[in-house]
């Protein structure tokens, strides 16, 4: 399986500085993506240790004579190192108190993909030229949409949107969601934090996805792009794997 991935990330309109953080080891088949929180010091740390922690752990693997549980183990436990350290951070200084950050993560090689994911910041798929997404929010308003109980639009505009049931950073150990399924070539996966997803509807990212072409790089230009022409509340950050 060849995997092509690109990473992009912008501050957005109406933030100082950027708490996102992201990363690819093409090599290793690895993208990941962190939304941090707890102000202009604390959200920049907590995701950056999210970042450093998988791809520390990640950066020797070899793509070839590893398979999806050895990936998810992998995964899973990294994740959670990164938990104890953002948590023992933020509990020593009084300056990085309630800092934390969500983290996506996938892992492609052989023929599969490994997920990881903790809070809101979103992995999906396109395959046939449909979107899916893939992993499940960990919000109040997720929990809301997954029991269907209000629609896409009404979540994204929610007053309480913002609130998430799980995150790295807020208790001494989390639950990290993992799990692997086949891929196949022409598959595109799209690692986002809600800086995207909070303004633009799925629909909009699809078509964005679509009208792109090829080109990864300006696709994500044109994800970035969208959020920003939709307000750019947020830092925007994007992750895309094209498997061919």
């Amino acid at each position: 399986m060849v995997v092509r991935m690109v990473t992009a990330t912008d501050v957005g309109l109406q933030r100082k500085n950027n708490e996102d953080s992201c990363a690819l080891i093409e090599e290793a088949g690895l993208c990941v993506v962190a939304d941090g929180m707890g102000g202009h010091l604390g959200g920049e740390i907590a995701s950056n240790i999210a970042i450093e922690a998988v791809t520390e752990a990640f950066k020797d693997r070899p793509r070839n004579g590893q398979d999806e549980r050895k990936d998810a183990e992998l995964l899973s436990k990294c994740i959670k190192s990164a938990n104890k350290e953002i948590y023992r951070r933020g509990n020593a200084d009084a300056a990085l108190k309630n800092m934390g950050t969500t983290i996506v993560a996938a892992v492609l090689a052989g023929d599969y993909i490994v997920t990881a994911n903790v809070g809101d910041s979103r992995i999906y798929r396109v395959r046939d030229k449909k979107l899916e997404q893939v992993t499940e929010d960990h919000s109040w308003v997720g929990e809301l949409r997954k029991k269907n109980l209000i629609s896409e639009e009404d979540a994204r505009s929610h007053p309480l949107k913002n609130i998430i049931t799980r995150a790295l950073g807020m208790e001494p150990s989390v639950e990290v969601d993992v799990k692997w399924e086949k891929a196949r070539s022409g598959d595109l996966y799209l690692l986002c934090t809600d800086g995207l997803t909070d303004l633009v509807p799925d629909g909009e990212i699809a078509e964005k996805i679509l009208s792109s072409g090829d080109d990864l790089d300006a696709m994500a230009r044109a994800l970035i792009e969208t959020a920003n022409a939709a307000g750019g509340t947020d830092n925007i950050t994007v992750g895309l794997c094209r498997v061919e």
